[in-house]
């Protein structure tokens, strides 16, 4: 008797906008087709919708140096852009993905092209997506919040560190960043051109755990408690802290 495949389950926020941005995607298979090793990577999933609006209220109402409306969200590891949709309900100067698998980024921007003219959305941001890397992809120009949900492992995220570093010494101009399950967190507290402003555990609402919980009972490799450890930084010029 062939045993069948459980069926994916989709997260709420899909069945409300229509949007493909559920399911969870190795690190192998983002790999595919690039030149990064898959045990640098780690995963696609999408954001807890309500995690991402909790650590955003907090930016925004604890830390934001420049008025969002002159601030570029950058979100590094795009996937399926499910927290470009959500950022774009903020009036961001622009909302941006990068993303390095090229079938996540055809996929984030087929969910973008629907999300701007579904009516039961109201993006306040114009949106762009990057297929690209994002250790060497130009990075935004304007004061600039980019936000990690854990999207690689070490060796990547000091390749990107450093990225940053070489563009904001040649164009200075504000840098933040939301490290959302702060795997590395250690790292950049040591780092000497980061300080911390805020970290914390952000609780999903019971309609996202539930979504969670669901979805993750599907494989053994991740779990879910409800709740992500965040933090945000803030670079600073070396020896200006």
């Amino acid at each position: 008797m062939t045993r069948r495949m459980p069926m994916p389950i989709v997260h709420p926020f899909d069945r409300i906008y229509g949007t493909d941005t559920s399911g969870l995607i190795p690190g192998r298979v983002i790999a595919t087709g690039t030149s990064v090793r898959s045990s640098h990577l780690t995963a696609y999933y999408g954001i807890a919708p309500s995690i991402l609006q909790s650590i955003l209220d907090i930016w925004l109402q604890r830390t934001a140096p420049h008025p969002i409306e002159r601030t570029v969200f950058l979100d590094v590891g795009a996937g399926k852009g499910r927290a470009l949709l959500l950022a774009s309900e903020h009036p961001f100067l622009r909302v941006e993905g990068i993303e390095l698998n090229s079938t996540l980024a055809s996929i984030a921007e087929a969910n973008v092209a629907h999300w701007q003219k579904d009516p039961q959305t109201h993006p306040l941001s114009p949106l762009l997506i990057h297929h690209a890397d994002a250790t060497t992809h130009p990075l935004p120009v304007e004061p600039t919040l980019a936000f990690l949900f854990h999207p690689f492992e070490l060796p990547i995220l000091r390749r990107f560190l450093g990225h940053v570093e070489t563009s904001i010494t040649r164009h200075p101009r504000p840098f933040d960043l939301i490290y959302v399950n702060a795997e590395h967190d250690s790292y950049l507290d040591h780092h000497p051109a980061f300080t911390r402003l805020w970290t914390g555990l952000v609780p999903m609402t019971p309609e996202d755990h539930a979504a969670d919980m669901e979805a993750i009972a599907q494989q053994k490799e991740y779990g879910s408690t409800g709740d992500e450890l965040c933090s945000i930084y803030r670079f600073h010029k070396r020896g200006s802290r």
